[in-house]
């Protein structure tokens, strides 16, 4: 019966201990959640779901028994309620699970998308949440994950903390093997951030998680809530917690939409100043409760964003988004980056007129936010492609040279040439993975481009150009797949879309290496040509660029030994760096196909770092990785 029991695949109808499964809801760091039944009530439960798959099942046990630990000594209407937990199939061997109640609402997230509120209902749900966070600290029990996708809103419209699976209470173990405790890097507080970067490559650093950054995680929440329409499917945002750039303030990133008071208090739960935030959640909650008391039109009647730039309410037949669904089944699409301005000055904490006494108010798109030196890399890239184009077709007679001339918005969208995806997975080829240097991107033209002799082309000649116009649309076809890798493809200036990955890979990441697929995978050396692991913690940085590459574990990871190297590709152009890894080489000289993609605490793509420039971004040699069953 025990092997029978998956608990990353419970199908309605099956039982756990008295409770009917229904349907899964999503899964986490280290749990699957379903909805079940009992006496005709529904539940949510919460399945440890690591232990047998995974290298560090004494961790996944502990991390439950934790949870369980901190919901016990919580007893607030904001904070989710554990029924009961227990062990299944075996009461002393079995898979750790919890039964909560079950919040019939959405995420904190896909509120703000599908209800357009209110500066007030803003206010009034934040000073619940404080007051929720003062409860918690007051019983020594600290969150660690206070995110947009932990924070459930009912139909009621009051907010429910959830998924306590990286909480921590006073005289627990100590159960993080890395500097910093699981959490989301954007709500990391400054202080947090500086650890991390000072001691990620530190063995046995370890951060030291306090109240106050539970307070600016929930800062950093507000500050979403009031200045993104789509905070659901923001994936590209830049962190809160930079020493030298401060983001825009609310007030400013809406034209005036979000009240001057409400915009100062976001921006003060956020400073970068340990000593200007509040130190308690108390502090927090009274800085808030300020603002209750307006009452006009610009605090209680006019929604904080347009409601054309956010989706449209659902209809009332909508099924909403149960609790802990952390995790999104379809693909979401990433927002641009906000634009962040040096120190905010003296202008931004003047008084603000009333939105209604100022008439109406113009709506920054989100799409206005775009940094320039990205958009100088797509239009590089889609100008590069119709220049390559134009040579590949130009007609059999001598033309004057082109004229140069800046991309504009009538070119197409620098991933259009991406747009087709092959159905099935062509066959292997034999030719071997080219190393860096000869995959490198350039956006000169090849000096072997056809040339005229007497107006007319030789018949060697045009059968290299139509040669290179079959790679190109080949290319095109097999962007981050093995045999994209395999067909010698250069490097295209431009992140891929998301999309599933071949089943081949899913069952060789779970049989052949023994990986946990939708976790934290091993931690990698982007790149062997750039020097031993041993080196790379003496100088941790590089310069990168476009192009395929072939890692290395740093670490044996399930099966998987240390030093087994990885196949992959590069992109550079965005604001992180973005790696897909799509082959494994085994012991023995076997390889077989992977889906691994950085991953920096959760987060796609590897950040990066001072000195980064447009054209040669700076990064770490080493970085997290995650075994997907769909690139992000």
């Amino acid at each position: 019966m025990f092997a029978d029991f998956d608990p990353l695949n419970l199908k309605p109808g099956q039982m756990v201990s008295d409770w009917r499964i229904v349907r899964r809801i999503g899964s986490g760091g280290y749990a699957v959640v379903y909805e079940v039944e009992r006496d005709g009530e529904r539940f949510a439960l919460k399945v440890a779901c690591q232990t047998e798959r995974s290298s560090d099942p004494r961790q996944t046990d502990a991390r439950a028994r934790r949870e369980v630990a901190c919901l016990q000594q919580l007893n607030h209407r904001n904070i989710i309620r554990m029924l009961t937990s227990g062990r299944w199939p075996h009461a002393r061997s079995g898979f750790h699970y919890i039964v909560l109640d079950f919040v019939d609402g959405y995420t904190l997230a896909r509120w703000v998308e599908r209800t357009h509120p209110t500066p007030h209902e803003v206010v009034v749900l934040f000073l619940k949440l404080f007051d929720a966070l003062e409860h918690m600290h007051a019983k020594k029990v600290l969150h660690r994950d206070l995110s947009l996708r932990n924070i459930m809103v009912t139909k009621d419209g009051e907010p429910v903390i959830i998924d306590f699976g990286a909480a921590d209470y006073a005289t627990a173990e100590d159960l993080t093997d890395g500097p910093l405790p699981p959490g989301t890097p954007r709500n990391r507080s400054p202080e947090a951030q500086s650890f991390w970067d000072e001691n990620r490559l530190k063995h046995g650093a370890r951060y030291t998680f306090k109240a106050t950054d539970d307070i600016f995680a929930l800062g950093a929440n507000l500050y979403d809530v009031l200045t993104d329409p789509t905070p659901e499917r923001s994936e590209r945002r830049p962190v809160l917690n930079s020493m030298l750039l401060v983001p825009p303030t609310p007030y400013r990133a809406t034209k005036g939409r979000v009240p001057g008071e409400l915009s100062a208090c976001a921006m003060k739960l956020i400073h970068r100043d340990l000593e200007v935030r509040p130190a308690t959640a108390k502090d927090a909650r009274r800085l808030l409760a300020d603002l209750e008391r307006y009452e006009d039109a610009e605090w209680r009647e006019i929604p904080i964003h347009p409601a054309s730039s956010q989706l449209p309410p659902e209809p009332p037949a909508a099924e909403p988004l149960p609790v802990e669904a952390r995790q999104s089944e379809s693909p979401q699409e990433p927002i641009p980056s906000h634009s962040f301005p040096v120190q905010a000055g003296p202008a931004d904490a003047a008084p603000v007129p009333s939105a209604a006494a100022g008439g109406p108010v113009q709506h920054i798109p989100r799409r206005a936010w775009l940094r320039p030196v990205f958009l100088g890399a797509v239009a590089l890239s889609v100008f590069a492609a119709v220049v390559a184009a134009s040579v590949l077709h130009r007609p059999a007679q001598p033309e004057p040279p082109p004229v140069a001339r800046s991309a504009s918005a009538e070119q197409p969208p620098a991933s259009s040439t991406l747009a087709e995806k092959p159905t099935s997975r062509p066959e292997r080829l034999a030719s071997p993975l080219p190393t860096q240097k000869e995959a490198s991107l350039s956006v000169k033209l090849p000096d072997n481009s056809p040339t005229l002799t007497n107006g007319v082309p030789d018949s060697q000649q045009v059968q290299k150009a139509s040669g290179r116009r079959a790679l190109i649309k080949k290319c095109a076809a097999l962007v981050a797949s093995v045999a994209w890798l395999e067909a010698g493809c250069t490097g295209v200036q431009t992140r891929p879309d998301p999309e599933p990955c071949p089943e081949e890979a899913v069952k060789a990441m779970r049989q052949e290496l023994g990986w946990a697929v939708g976790y934290d995978g091993p931690g990698i050396l982007l790149d062997v040509t750039k020097g031993t692991y041993e080196e790379a913690r003496e100088q941790p940085h590089a310069v990168w660029k476009d192009g395929p590459v072939t890692g290395a574990l740093i670490r044996a990871e399930g099966k998987a030994p240390a030093g087994m190297r990885v196949d992959g590709h590069l992109w550079t152009t965005g604001d992180h760096i973005y790696g897909r890894y799509v082959r494994a080489h085994l012991p023995g000289g076997r390889t077989v196909p992977i889906c691994l993609e950085l991953s920096n605490q959760g987060d796609l793509g590897s950040e990066l770092e001072e000195g980064s420039k447009p054209g040669a971004p700076v990064a770490s040699k080493v970085s997290d990785t995650r075994a997907v069953e769909r690139w992000r």
